[in-house]
């Protein structure tokens, strides 16, 4: 890949006409993936006006920190994008405006609106949908209102993208079908820590709930090991997607990783000192966590398996696979271990085994 730099520049020691001969120069040297990174005083929203005018939709515009006395925003140089025909321009566009209603839609008028919103989903595929929200993202909505606001989409285009998602057939040796193999796993413990909270919320004592935290301890190691899932999804899809164009959404998947991680981490570090708090104390803490895990989690999962994942290979060259297998080998599994990748041989075929684990098969 090639290197991706970001120039920094603080406007706050710049008159205002050497502000814009320094960001105008500048941005007309980078490449793709290159960034500025520039602070001021004020928010500088005229700039960005002039950006768009001189410049259509070729950098993204994202504020880092917003005030009050000091505003960093990275302006970022874009792919170009695919080429569109007419029909397919203004299919995107009536997609954005729904999308847009969508988001503007008082709670009470959400409804009727989700109603008529679902015409311009029928025939939208994951990656449609994910280029349409990076646009309006690049316009100005906050990646945070985005992820607030994908739960929306999300139920308007369950059906058709269930359906299609189902349709999916991969070989067993293929990088999506060892994702959505872990997935599987990572749910159905989901449901045991769920059910582990349950019990220890009626236990009363260290004592009565020695099993439940045994158990716990084993499941809190386990979602630890569950970043390397992550961590395959970052370090080996991600940057191929972005390469190709798609930058937003590996950002707002990222982010959740995050947010997924601290969580985890905090789960299993109070799971092992348990003894160290009271027991009302101990249950107090670890509720939230698991609750957040079980809800969030599985709803990160549902993205993935029908939007993340879909997306990735219509978006991919089926060259691009193998490459991207040789990467999830050298990082490592965590649900289970597939057989050692073998470069220079066929990639190998998998098969459940009783236990859950993955083994050779041919």
């Amino acid at each position: 890949m090639m290197d991706i730099k970001a120039i920094e520049l603080d406007l706050r020691k710049l008159s205002m006409t050497d502000r814009h001969t320094r960001i105008f120069s500048a941005l007309k040297e980078l490449k793709e993936q290159d960034a500025i990174i520039i602070t001021n005083d004020h928010d500088p929203k005229p700039l960005q006006y002039l950006l768009k005018a001189e410049f259509k939709n070729t950098f993204s515009w994202e504020y880092k920190k917003q005030g009050p006395d000091e505003w960093v925003i990275e302006i970022k140089k874009l792919y170009p994008g695919d080429s569109l025909t007419a029909e397919q321009k203004g299919k995107r566009e009536k997609l954005k405006q729904a999308l847009k209603k969508l988001h503007e839609a008082p709670p009470q008028d959400l409804e009727k609106v989700k109603k008529k919103a679902v015409i311009y989903f029928k025939d939208t595929d994951p990656k449609e949908l994910a280029l349409v929200e990076q646009e309006l993202i690049q316009e100005g909505t906050s990646r945070q209102e985005m992820k607030r606001l994908c739960d929306v989409h999300l139920e308007v285009m369950k059906e058709q993208l269930g359906v299609k998602a189902k349709r999916i057939k991969l070989p067993a040796w293929h990088p999506i079908t060892i994702l959505k193999d872990e997935h599987k796993i990572i749910k159905r413990n989901l449901k045991k820590l769920k059910r582990i909270l349950e019990k220890l919320k009626t236990a009363g004592s260290f004592e009565k709930a020695r099993h439940q935290i045994n158990t716990l301890k084993e499941l809190s190691h386990f979602f630890l090991e569950t970043e390397k899932h992550h961590q395959r999804e970052e370090e080996a899809i991600f940057p191929r997607l972005i390469a190709h164009g798609v930058t937003e959404p590996p950002e707002i998947f990222k982010e959740d990783h995050v947010e997924f991680k601290t969580k985890k981490k905090s789960l299993f570090e109070i799971t092992m000192n348990a003894q160290t708090k009271d027991f009302k104390e101990f249950v107090e803490a670890l509720s939230p966590l698991i609750e957040f895990l079980v809800k969030n989690l599985d709803d990160h999962i549902y993205k993935e398996d029908n939007i993340l994942y879909p997306m990735s290979l219509e978006t991919l060259e089926k060259d691009e696979w193998k490459d991207v297998r040789k990467k999830f080998d050298a990082i490592g599994y965590c649900c289970f271990v597939p057989v050692d990748f073998q470069p220079k041989a066929d990639p190998p075929i998998y098969k459940l085994s009783v236990a859950g684990k993955k083994k050779k098969g041919r």
